[in-house]
């Protein structure tokens, strides 16, 4: 028997599903969830109560759109190609390879930047109190908002150019050195005069209410950015070596680097509940009015069911017939009512039939 060559090719596996791919989409797509949940809560929470509606819940509304694009445009690409070990190019490749590439800089830029403006309107709040709603201003905010995400755009389109710069490693010098090494040392200026100023503004006026606020809130984004450097420091130290030596780290690291970088896109609004109390009372209003609604409707629908069950005539057995009463009193008085008419018309016509003379014919 003969046994062409065709036969006995095999078909390219596209993915391997081994245990260790398979908890590192599980741990990916868990992420996904929690990042969506998380920050869409912060933006109800915003939009829902007007005491959240400061400057500085802008940047953080800002914060947790870009988080949740992330989680939309970025994730589920990574999710794939955890499944493919990252040694199958087929599954995603090409321009769509580099739409996900782009969204994933754009995004993960954005954040960055908002952190930064966060710090800035700290920083201004707490050196300047008394001149921060004039410096500050909702129009200035918006113009901050403006020059992050258009920063990000930026960045993230210069991946498009020559591929010559890719090869290099041009490209990834830029991206650590404008999304990451830069904003870093910012926010680290902010805060640190942030700490100085604090130290002695306190010791000068005292324990006021509305300062040490304002204290509170710049040791809770001083917080989340000490999250954001462990959780984006090891990607971008993985990138720099890779590019100096291509065995710089094993396969399973750069997966845990990657892996880190978009858990601090769901770590924000955990930091928000656990570390800040205008954030944690409102999450705890958000919950109750929403869980007061649930229960509202569930006890407007079991009042609809109870009076089309008492309304309606129902079949024995029916899933609205209880203890046995499968009709209505109503219903059934008109029926015993029926029956007794029926009766007696038949009694009658009986009776008119016996009383009446036989006929004859002459």
């Amino acid at each position: 028997m003969n046994i062409s060559n065709d036969s006995a090719t095999t078909t390219p596996v596209l993915f391997v599903t081994d245990p260790v791919n398979i908890t590192s989409a599980v741990a990916v797509g868990l992420v996904i969830v929690l990042t969506i949940f998380g920050n869409a809560i912060v933006c109800a929470s915003f939009y829902t109560f007007r005491d959240l509606r400061t400057i500085c819940n802008y940047f953080i509304i800002s914060l947790a759109i870009s988080d949740i694009l992330v989680a939309i445009l970025g994730m589920p690409f990574w999710l794939v190609l955890q499944l493919t070990d990252l040694s199958n190019k087929t599954v995603i490749q090409g321009d769509l390879y580099l739409f996900w590439q782009c969204m994933d800089i754009f995004f993960g830029t954005a954040s960055i930047m908002n952190l930064a403006a966060v710090s800035a309107d700290r920083h201004v709040a707490i050196t300047a109190p008394y001149s921060y709603p004039h410096v500050m201003t909702s129009r200035r905010a918006l113009l901050i908002l403006c020059f992050a995400w258009i920063y990000a755009v930026v960045v993230s389109s210069l991946r498009l150019l020559d591929k010559n710069w890719i090869r290099t490693g041009g490209y990834q010098y830029m991206v650590f050195i404008a999304s990451f090494a830069l904003p870093l040392l910012f926010m680290i200026a902010m805060y640190a005069r942030i700490y100085v100023v604090a130290r002695r503004q306190a010791r000068r006026i005292g324990r006021n209410r509305n300062y040490t606020t304002d204290v509170k809130a710049a040791k809770t984004i001083a917080v989340v950015i000490g999250a954001f450097v462990f959780c984006w420091a090891p990607f971008f130290v993985s990138v720099i070596g890779y590019i100096n030596n291509k065995n710089f780290y094993p396969l399973d690291v750069h997966k845990c680097a990657k892996w880190l970088e978009y858990v601090n896109s769901c770590l924000n609004p955990i930091l928000y509940t656990c570390l800040n109390k205008t954030y944690r009372r409102a999450f705890k209003r958000l919950f109750t009015r929403w869980r007061g609604r649930l229960e509202r409707t569930r006890e407007e629908s079991l009042t609809t069911i109870g009076t089309l069950s008492r309304r309606l005539t129902l079949p024995r057995g029916s899933i609205f017939a209880t203890h046995g009463d499968t009709f209505s009193s109503s219903s059934s008085k008109e029926l015993s009512n029926g029956e007794l008419r029926r009766k007696l018309s038949r009694k009658s016509s009986v009776k008119r039939k016996t009383e009446d003379p036989p006929v004859t014919f002459i």
